[in-house]
């Protein structure tokens, strides 16, 4: 949050993305495994990820790789990395073999005042907030909102059949929260391997079949 645009697309996406794959294969072993990709309400700030920023400049660099340097001061690229985080998660959906009992959800903690949002809002609001007695009304704690994530968790059903995963939105650690048309959009979660995430992972063993089921 108010790091570089590229820096965001990499931590907030890219991030999630090695990470899961890397367990993957653990997670498949288990009896009930479930991926929690972190989101937020600021996805519904964003229309697109790839349409809104853009090309790579040449064929040698990445889409990441041309991603501007400059600081995330409007916090839009936040909003479309938290979008192309739940576009993976609807990959992870639809393209994980249907043998697997991996569940995926995506959920939102709420508002947490952390270190990070304080740098970004600044000295004279952060002041302001804690003398007022507002920021205790208004933000978690962050163990609060890892409370939130881990109620999710807890909440999906074990006996849940692959053919039957819709998206599920956990806001403040309950389901049915406020998600976006384009984060279940299958185009625009396609577009998006093809075009950011795919070239970055060339080098990481894909589970069997991925990307064929309902075709690329």
């Amino acid at each position: 949050m108010g790091h570089s645009k590229q820096a965001t697309i990499k931590v907030n996406l890219l991030g999630p993305v090695f990470l899961t794959f890397a367990l993957l294969a653990l997670l498949e072993e288990s009896e009930r495994a479930v991926v929690v990709n972190v989101g937020s309400s600021a996805h519904l700030r964003a229309t697109g990820v790839v349409e809104d920023l853009g090309d790579p400049s040449g064929p040698s660099v990445s889409w990441v790789d041309a991603l501007p340097t400059t600081a995330d001061e409007d916090l839009s690229t936040y909003a479309k990395s938290k979008l192309a985080i739940m576009q993976f998660s609807m990959l992870l959906r639809h393209w994980l073999p249907t043998r697997t009992h991996v569940h995926v959800v995506d959920a939102d903690p709420g508002l947490v005042w952390t270190p990070l949002l304080r740098n970004h809002i600044g000295d004279k609001a952060v002041g302001t907030l804690t003398k007022t007695g507002l920021a205790k009304l208004l933000y978690k704690t962050p163990n609060e909102g890892a409370q939130a994530i881990v109620a999710a968790v807890d909440d999906v059903p074990s006996d849940t059949e692959p053919s039957k995963r819709e998206q599920v939105y956990y806001e403040n650690g309950r389901a049915g929260g406020l998600a976006s048309t384009e984060s279940r959009s299958i185009d625009q979660s396609k577009e998006l391997w093809k075009t950011v995430i795919a070239p970055e992972v060339s080098s990481v063993d894909l589970p069997p079949g991925w990307g064929q089921q309902n075709g690329l």
